[in-house]
């Protein structure tokens, strides 16, 4: 009988049987984007792939499907342009304001994947530390940091480990590394002329890096403005978000400094894990 590994909420679940798996799409405790792996699998695939369809994994659900399909095609012609009005309206707000995020499950994701990540993270800060010291090498540095991201992206989709290769991916390597560059110079003039709008810039981009990590296809203006999007409507909790995140990188450097080889991976994962709680409510 396959054993079946589950991914709920970024967390390792099972094995289950596959009656199990099938009890828990009826109930839906998950559903067939789930994320799913078992022995002899190279990567985690969701639920309504052809290796677990195989297996009869969802075929109750499947097996439905044609009489919903009738009732559905029976339905009157009222309720769905209704349907379709309120479709239309609920897309029309959320491409208005951002979703939202909670600060404690942040960081506590972000804990998470240090645990589950932690020579790899330690190495990344080690590295950048040492390559920001070297002058043109440096420019590299925004590259990596927006690569740390991608690799905390993976883990979260498919819990896929990062591995050092990551952090050197040269896909977009322009973008990547004018992209922080120009955002730190725009941030730093709104300071400079008024405090005000300084701050104010810091909320509208402060995802714009983790934008970049999560779709490298992005330009990093693209990536700037679907950080406005998504900041929209969380201005006081990016704020409360960021004081928290300094607190705690500051702390690490209270033992002697060992302790921000913990506390700077961890911030910097915590605002990725803010920003994909946003895109996905």
């Amino acid at each position: 009988m396959s054993q079946i590994y589950l991914n709920i909420n970024n967390q390792q679940a099972g094995p289950y049987n596959i009656e199990t798996v099938n009890q828990m799409l009826t109930s839906n405790q998950i559903t067939t984007e789930t994320l799913a792996w078992m022995q002899g699998m190279a990567n985690w695939e969701a639920i309504k792939s052809d290796t677990f369809r195989s297996l009869g994994v969802g075929a109750q659900s499947s097996s439905n499907s044609p009489s919903s399909k009738k009732i559905q095609s029976e339905a009157p012609k009222t309720k769905q342009i209704t349907n379709q009005g309120a479709k239309k309206s609920s897309d029309a707000s959320k491409s208005q304001i951002g979703g939202t995020f909670q600060i404690g499950k942040s960081v506590g994701e972000a804990f998470s994947f240090y645990k589950a990540n932690l020579s790899g993270s330690i190495a990344w800060l080690i590295l950048a530390g040492i390559i920001s010291m070297i002058p043109l090498a440096n420019l590299i540095v925004p590259l990596m940091g927006v690569n740390f991201y991608t690799c905390v992206k993976k883990f979260r989709d498919s819990g896929q480990k990062m591995s050092m290769g990551d952090l050197f991916d040269f896909s977009n390597a322009l973008d990547k590394i004018i992209g922080p560059i120009v955002l730190g110079i725009l941030i730093g003039i709104g300071y400079i002329c008024l405090v005000i709008p300084g701050v104010i810039l810091t909320f509208m981009w402060a995802f714009t890096p983790c934008v970049q990590g999560d779709s490298s296809d992005l330009s990093f203006i693209q990536a700037m403005k679907e950080s406005k999007k998504l900041a929209k409507g969380n201005y006081l909790k990016i704020f409360i978000l960021v004081i928290t995140l300094a607190i705690l990188a500051f702390s690490g450097f209270l033992l002697l400094g060992f302790g921000a080889l913990v506390t700077l991976p961890v911030a910097h994962v915590a605002l990725y894990c803010a920003y994909d709680q946003c895109k996905r409510s």
